[in-house]
């Protein structure tokens, strides 16, 4: 065993001993049992502990996985990154938020699987509480421990957003994994019990999926691409379209033999003609309705906002939805600022945005006309254009909720700006825009 590996061995087991030492004590164990006041368990405390286990169990898991020794070290710090934020920072939050879909998902979940399979077909919630019961038949009866495995699911979607980056940026790149890895709404938002980590991963499969396809010409990862279309629709319909449009491009421009690419282009039109029906009915859309119809339907189906700005929006003609959309598009990257959400979680979403927001300027700063001959350049930017749109109509009803839902695309605007800081010379980017190990992830 080498020395790093056997740091983290050291580590994990040094962290377990310690946070098991802590729940021994009277006044640790109030601690947790206060925060889980909204866990719908009958031992809190035994639910705690059987979490606790399960996440050395999971570590050693991922330090079986079939990945290069440089790639295990990286996973493994970040699992008990992962496991100290599912099991500690995370609880202050579920003990103040008693109304949390993760309560019902670990209730549901105890259905079993014989009872829930016919529902998962319709995906959504019913998906979420069945991967929820399959916990159930491998894992501890604890919600801890269920909401780990989740948070697993979501280690998967940035090792493969990592991967896809490496690829892009045609070396090993700690830095890139780390950056992503530790960006709060990444590393809090993977790690629940909910729909958020397992499309975090579906997305990641896709981006992976079609980075192979387009960068490095394995043309057999149209498999990867169409499965992680139908696991990210799975979870939420309208993801399809969004990510099925600007892959058109991808597929039809990088893929050179004529017949894969006139497979990929039909495969994944179908994929469209599936969904695309689907997604009008999820969202109950009136085929004939213009704009306006559209928006106000979305936004009477988007009714349960906490923190809204409701109040300072008032679309009352297509010409205003028209006006409105430059804001929205704002509203849905960079809101919540500072301020405009007047309590803890809302002052951390606050700074974050901020900061996020500053970087997206820099970055602007050092664009290069070039960089749009570079197809995964344009891909980001067509996918980053076609989730802000679609999420404009309901990111200034809930900017909660929209905080959320930015974990789908986080790491996708991350890189991009990433990859305009690293403001290549106009001659390096030029070489490199057409093939090969272009970058967009992180310097």
């Amino acid at each position: 065993m080498r020395r790093t590996e056997a740091l983290i061995w050291i580590a994990g087991a040094t962290g377990g001993i310690c946070l098991g030492y802590a729940i021994a004590r009277p006044e640790v164990q109030a601690f947790i049992e206060n925060s889980g006041v909204n866990i719908p368990t009958e031992n809190v405390i035994r639910d705690y502990a059987a979490g606790l286990v399960w996440a050395c169990v999971l570590l050693v898991f991922v330090l079986m996985w079939p990945v290069s020794r440089a790639h295990k070290k990286l996973l493994a710090a970040a699992w008990l990154v992962k496991s100290f934020i599912a099991l500690v920072v995370m609880l202050p939050y579920e003990e103040h938020y008693s109304g949390l879909d993760c309560w019902p998902y670990f209730q549901r979940s105890h259905l079993g699987l014989s009872e829930l399979s016919p529902g998962m077909l319709n995906g959504g919630s019913d998906l979420i509480v069945w991967l929820g019961a399959l916990h159930l038949k491998v894992g501890p009866d604890s919600y801890h421990a269920m909401k780990l495995s989740f948070a697993l699911l979501g280690l998967v979607g940035i090792y493969l957003f990592y991967r896809s980056a490496e690829i892009l940026i045609g070396k090993y790149s700690p830095l890139a994994f780390w950056a992503l890895t530790l960006y709060p709404s990444v590393l809090f938002w993977s790690s629940i019990l909910g729909k958020d980590p397992t499309i975090l991963a579906a997305i990641a499969l896709h981006v992976w999926g079609l980075v192979n396809v387009a960068v490095r010409r394995k043309n057999w990862y149209l498999v990867a691409v169409l499965a992680g279309i139908g696991g990210a629709s799975a979870v939420r319909i309208w993801m399809g379209p969004i990510l099925i449009l600007p892959c058109l491009f991808v597929l039809g421009t990088r893929i050179k033999q004529i017949a894969w690419r006139m497979a990929a282009v039909v495969l994944v039109s179908l994929a469209l003609a599936t969904v695309g029906p689907a997604t009008i009915d999820r969202l109950e859309l009136d085929k004939a309705s213009d704009l306006l119809g559209a928006t106000r339907t979305i936004n009477d189906n988007w009714n349960r906002a906490n923190s809204s700005l409701s109040d300072q929006v008032e679309l009352n003609s297509t010409w205003d939805v028209l006006l409105f959309t430059p804001e929205g598009f704002f509203i849905t990257y960079f809101r919540p600022l500072p301020g405009d959400v007047p309590h803890l979680f809302g002052w951390l979403a606050g700074f974050e945005n901020l900061g996020l927001l500053l970087l997206s300027i820099w970055a602007l700063f050092r664009l290069r006309f070039v960089y749009f001959r570079n197809p995964i350049f344009l891909w980001s930017v067509a996918l980053l254009l076609t989730w802000g749109l679609a999420y404009t109509p309901v990111a200034y009803r809930d900017l909660g909720t929209a905080v959320r839902f930015k974990l789908q695309i986080i790491p996708v605007l991350l890189g991009l700006i990433g990859y305009m800081l690293r403001q290549p010379s106009r001659r390096w980017a030029l070489r490199r825009s057409g093939v090969g190990t272009q970058g967009f992830a992180t310097p």
